[in-house]
């Protein structure tokens, strides 16, 4: 194996490692990993239909609707008709929904702090220089 591909192996493993760790951080009954990922995106989209949804995170209709539902039976997610095609639904979170997922956030925000205080002033500031560089990466 050459260099570069010991390198990009190890940054998918740490990467890996590390969206596990903040994922799992809070409250053990709050939402799942899709569950996060779909308040996410209708925090951010305000209103989206299942099918775009599914689109977005790459999942069967089916399996969107799932998750959907488990959402609705959390009371995390409102459904209402669209407006212009009655066939259609429009998903929004609730004010409960967007709690949770403040929470979320929240708690991994200070598990991710936590981590960093314990590096030292250099490390840190090489961490910040990484983060530019993976920006670079993810943006080009």
């Amino acid at each position: 194996m050459s260099e570069i591909d010991n390198l990009a192996s190890k940054m998918r493993g740490v990467i890996r490692q590390l969206s596990r760790r903040a994922h799992t951080m809070g409250n053990e009954y709050g939402p799942s990993r899709t569950e996060q990922a779909v308040l996410a995106w209708l925090d951010e989209k305000e209103e989206m239909t299942p099918s775009a949804l599914a689109t977005a995170e790459k999942v069967r209709p089916q399996s969107m609707g799932q998750t959907l539902d488990s959402l609705d039976r959390k009371h995390w997610i409102k459904r209402r008709p669209h407006e212009k095609d009655r066939r259609q639904v429009l998903i929004s979170l609730s004010s409960a929904g967007r709690k949770v997922l403040q929470e979320k956030r929240e708690s991994r925000q200070l598990w991710l702090v936590g981590k960093l205080t314990k590096l030292s002033e250099k490390d840190r500031k090489t961490l910040a220089s990484a983060m530019d560089i993976l920006d670079q990466m993810v943006q080009g």
